[in-house]
């Protein structure tokens, strides 16, 4: 898809690459028009613009993150929500998703945790939020209190799939048409070592998110699905190089576990009525709905009861 028409004019001026355009198109869409404030800063730079290759974009999300953070983190802080960072593919890049404040850490994750570290920071709730730009997504993020340590994490290597600010979050899709939800992953944003005071500080985000999420969804009277480890290579799996590995899987499900446990809720292998509900939903991707039409729902999904 091209860009709008002004700006493609500007760039045939200036003598933008193709594949350099292509390259900032793929940042426009997930992030919006900021995409190119950056860039043109960055053209303004060089002494010929026609000279700017794809690898030249690279920084631009680190500079993105960083105005991000620093308009946005302050309001999080104050309960007031913003507009997300990563965009809904399906609006090219013209509208935000939303940032919704939650508040503190969830008493009973902190319970969980006993004398273990609990994240300094506070839950933030992105709809429309998700890298990629899925539509229907929802995730729940533990943004770290101090400005600085957020625009660290959300600068580091990693995934960086959701809200920045964030160590890892638990991510779904909600349909609300039939008032149903599928948490589809418990995944770190960054990888380590991100710095050991920080990364320390925030370790347990896995447990704080998914109690985050599955209390605030119960609370909204969602019937409440999960996707089993054993399935996560079936849902998540699109590069050969980077395999689901038996460590995640194991993770995965010890942490689920856990925290249902801890919630005084149960697991249960999704129904024959279960899995009809969901594949009449849009909850599914399509890995994830192959794979339950050839093996069934009951040994990939659970339901939280």
């Amino acid at each position: 898809m091209p860009f709008p028409e002004h700006i493609e004019r500007v760039f045939e001026t200036f003598g933008i690459r193709a594949e350099t355009k292509a390259a900032l198109y793929d940042l426009f869409v997930s992030m919006g028009d900021e995409v190119l404030q950056v860039f043109g800063d960055i053209a303004e730079s060089v002494a010929d613009p026609a000279t700017l290759l794809p690898e030249d974009c690279v920084t631009i999300r680190r500079q993105l993150v960083e105005r991000y953070l620093t308009r946005n983190h302050p309001k999080w802080i104050e309960g007031k929500p913003t507009p997300s960072l990563y965009r809904p593919r399906l609006l090219e890049g013209r509208a935000a998703g939303v940032a919704i404040p939650l508040g503190e850490i969830p008493a009973r994750a902190i319970a969980m945790l006993d004398r273990q570290p609990v994240p300094d920071g506070i839950v933030v709730q992105g709809r429309n939020a998700h890298f990629g730009g899925r539509s229907e997504t929802i995730s729940f993020d533990v943004i770290a209190a101090d400005l600085s340590d957020a625009i660290a994490i959300g600068q580091a290597l990693g995934q960086q799939h959701t809200l920045p600010g964030s160590v890892g979050a638990t991510s779904g899709t909600t349909d609300a048409a039939h008032q149903i939800a599928l948490l589809w992953e418990i995944q770190p944003n960054v990888y380590r070592p991100l710095g050991a005071k920080v990364y320390r500080r925030h370790r347990n985000w896995h447990i704080v998110t998914l109690v985050a999420a599955i209390e605030w969804l119960r609370a909204k009277s969602f019937r409440v699905f999960i996707v089993r480890g054993e399935a996560l290579p079936a849902a998540h799996e699109v590069n050969a190089a980077k395999p689901v590995t038996p460590s995640i899987i194991e993770l995965h499900n010890r942490t689920v576990d856990s925290v249902t446990r801890a919630l005084d809720l149960s697991l249960s292998p999704a129904t024959a009525a279960d899995e009809q509900l969901l594949a009449a939903s849009t909850v599914m991707n399509t890995g994830l709905e192959k794979h339950v039409a050839a093996f069934g729902a009951a040994a990939a999904i659970w339901r939280i009861d």
